[in-house]
């Protein structure tokens, strides 16, 4: 049987477990993390489907693909009896800029976007002089983590709560390890790229609240099931948590400045969290040598500000890197049964 490690438990390391098991149901699979749920930065992301590439150096043929079978994957639960257990749901609202933009790239994946009017652009808060239209979906991962890890779960697959210090703790354990640990990279694989990009947002009570607006890149309001999520900040190499007041106050003032409504709404939650951001995302293959020996490594961290958005295929290339691996390091009998 085929013994498998994935280290993190955020969305891209749930999203990958899950499909090893479905590429790979007779491996074992397990799962070692020191933050689960509410614990990882994946919890506190908004969660709007929607990618900048200004903010996204990954492959461009890689990052349409991921887009695109990652809002498929969204999609068919949204249309499903589990949307509101796995906190997955169409949202509607208006992205606005000041100067004309090039097309959302997600545009061509999603539900789809139409240029606003100037008329209508004149109807909309803020006096901006380009936008759009935008019809797309939510991910909300205090719901989506809880429903990967159930998937999980009952597929037979093992939890370990550890925090990893060097991979030789583990490495006669695993015949591959798949590494989705973030920032955690740059101590248990000493990459030098990753950046933190360190965001805020709050989360309100404001049930009134039905439209999703952007004003630029960095404000936002989403509409979620149990909240709505105001947006944020973008500070690159920033990497304290202390919940500076300033930041949430100027949140507050620009989201309010949009939807004056908002100066009423009960504050539920603040947060701070790092994204882990690097030059272009990391999925591949690296062969470690350790304890005499080689380890094959998947790797797949490194998405920043999009890791919610591309995520579950992202997942999809990992699992099928491992089958690869198993095949390759001339381990074919613990893939021969499958």
């Amino acid at each position: 049987m085929a013994r498998i490690c994935v280290l993190g438990a955020g969305v891209a390391g749930l999203s990958s477990a899950v499909n090893i098991q479905s590429i790979l149901p007779e491996a074992d699979v397990a799962i070692i993390a020191d933050q689960f749920n509410t614990e990882t930065t994946s919890d506190g992301a908004a969660g709007n489907f929607g990618i900048l590439l200004g903010r996204t150096n990954a492959d461009i043929c890689r990052l349409r693909c991921w887009t695109r079978d990652s809002f498929e994957w969204y999609h068919k639960i949204c249309t499903s009896e589990d949307a509101n257990i796995a906190g997955i749901h169409r949202t509607h609202g208006y992205q606005l800029w000041r100067t004309e933009q090039p097309p959302p790239f997600h545009g061509s994946f999603d539900y789809g976007y139409r240029i606003l009017s100037k008329s209508e652009l004149l109807k909309l808060p803020g006096n901006y002089k380009y936008g759009w239209e935008l019809n797309t979906l939510m991910v909300e991962c205090r719901r989506y983590l809880p429903w990967l890890m159930k998937r999980f779960k009952e597929k037979g697959g093992r939890v370990i709560r550890k925090q990893l210090k060097n991979i030789v703790e583990i490495s006669g354990s695993y015949d591959v390890l798949v590494n989705c640990t973030g920032l955690g990279s740059r101590k248990l694989f000493d990459d030098k790229e990753l950046v933190p990009i360190r965001g805020h947002t709050i989360r309100v009570k404001a049930p009134w609240i039905k439209t999703l607006f952007i004003a630029d890149s960095d404000t936002y309001i989403y509409p979620g099931q149990d909240n709505v999520v105001l947006g944020g900040t973008r500070q690159r190499g920033e990497e304290k948590l202390d919940k500076d007041q300033r930041y949430y106050d100027d949140i507050m003032a620009r989201c309010c400045r949009l939807v004056p409504s908002l100066k009423h709404a009960e504050v539920e939650k603040t947060w701070v969290g790092l994204r882990p951001w690097r030059p272009c995302v990391r999925l591949e293959v690296e062969m470690i040598s350790v304890d005499d020996g080689r380890l094959p490594v998947v790797h797949n961290y490194g998405h920043g500000s999009d890791g919610v958005c591309i995520s579950w295929e992202c997942g999809v290339d990992a699992a099928n890197l491992v089958k690869q691996q198993l095949t390759e390091t001339g381990s074919q009998r613990l893939v021969s049964k499958l």
